[in-house]
């Protein structure tokens, strides 16, 4: 028979026991407490000051692709918030010319050259190359052909200068795809060149 003083101690035992059990169980179980995002390190906030500070014309998006490239893990939505807090434009205003301006300013110099297909009555397909002129918006038809190579094309490039004949020279940039039609002579856009 146990005393009352034993079962004090038996029952002090069995609730160390039970604690110690409830602990063990809440430790195995618990999922860590994280709340929101990891904090940005110092060292990659100050980086991408220093980027956008150092390269005025970039925004988040580039400043987060170059951290990607150093191996740094940052989101761009974190890149931009940086930006944001420390009073910087995350998208700002670019002084770079864009296209539309760039061909404004240079349409006299631009001569754009491209192939479209036609569908004859006889469904044979015929394929056009022309020149179209950016600053006057002049369209020349270098040729049609039902097959384009190459060497058709540079000849007929190398009428179409022959036809401007002085104004050819007035032509700085030659606009093109990467058509394989286009061979090494054409795309330089000039006569021996």
């Amino acid at each position: 028979m146990v005393t009352g003083g034993a079962r004090g101690v038996g029952r002090a035992v069995a609730e160390r026991l039970l604690r110690w059990h409830q602990d063990l169980v809440r430790k195995r179980w618990a999922c860590p407490s994280r709340h929101g995002r990891p904090s940005v390190t110092a060292e990659i906030r100050n980086l991408a000051l220093r980027l956008a500070r150092e390269n005025s014309t970039w925004g988040y998006r580039r400043i987060h692709g170059e951290l990607r490239r150093l191996g740094y893990r940052v989101g761009a939505s974190t890149v931009w918030a940086i930006l944001k807090r420390a009073g910087i434009d995350p998208a700002p205003k670019r002084s770079a010319v864009t296209w539309r301006q760039f061909l404004r300013s240079q349409a006299r110099g631009v001569l754009a050259v491209d192939f479209f297909s036609v569908d004859t009555v006889s469904l044979r397909r015929l394929y056009v190359l022309f020149a179209i002129e950016v600053g006057s918006r002049r369209v020349h038809v270098l040729g049609v052909t039902a097959h384009p190579v190459g060497e058709w094309a540079a000849q007929q490039a190398r009428n179409v200068l022959m036809e401007l004949g002085e104004r050819s020279d007035s032509f700085r940039f030659l606009v093109r795809d990467r058509d394989a039609k286009f061979t090494a002579g054409l795309r330089s856009g000039r006569r021996g060149r």
